[in-house]
């Protein structure tokens, strides 16, 4: 079985937890295509698909929300997961929810099988400057939140639903 796992990333968190989840969906016997979305993947020729996108100013990437609304058709007939990550999903007053997946979900094309916020990680050496200031001004605390054997189980527990 074929699994496209199309991620957005603007400073590399979404693309580690990508990987990782990749790992764990291999581990299960899938075959997983990992891509970037500005590579412009085609979902077509998968069986489902695992879409993950970073989290900026509350809102999904622009590139997945746009690769999401160019392949609605195609994902609308399969099985899709989706995760987001965010510095902010560590803030356990969120409960693991998180506005701009809600928001990006709300008017998706495919009603997914599976959804997850992921803490990824708040580094200033990569975030651009305008960013910078919003993040510092707000008090955004720093560091990296990833866990990545959180993001390995969930790929496990995914597997049996994108196998439908």
């Amino acid at each position: 079985m074929s699994v496209l796992l199309a991620y957005a990333t603007h400073s590399g968190a979404t693309r580690t937890i990508a990987e990782t989840l990749a790992g764990a969906l291999r581990a299960e016997g899938l075959t997983v295509e990992l891509v970037d979305v500005e590579e412009g993947p085609d979902p077509s020729g998968h069986d489902a698909v695992v879409l993950g996108s970073g989290v900026r100013v509350e809102s999904v990437e622009k590139s997945a929300a746009t690769w999401a609304k160019t392949h609605s058709a195609v994902l609308s007939e399969m099985p899709v997961a989706f995760f987001s990550c965010s510095g902010s999903a560590a803030d356990p007053a969120k409960a693991g929810r998180q506005k701009a997946t809600d928001t990006f979900l709300a008017g998706a094309a495919f009603t997914p099988v599976a959804v997850r916020n992921f803490p990824g990680w708040v580094l200033m050496d990569r975030i651009p400057l305008h960013e910078r200031v919003l993040l510092t001004s707000m008090r955004t605390p720093t560091g990296d939140f990833r866990d990545l054997a959180a993001v390995e189980a969930w790929g496990h527990e995914i597997a049996p639903l994108l196998r439908g």
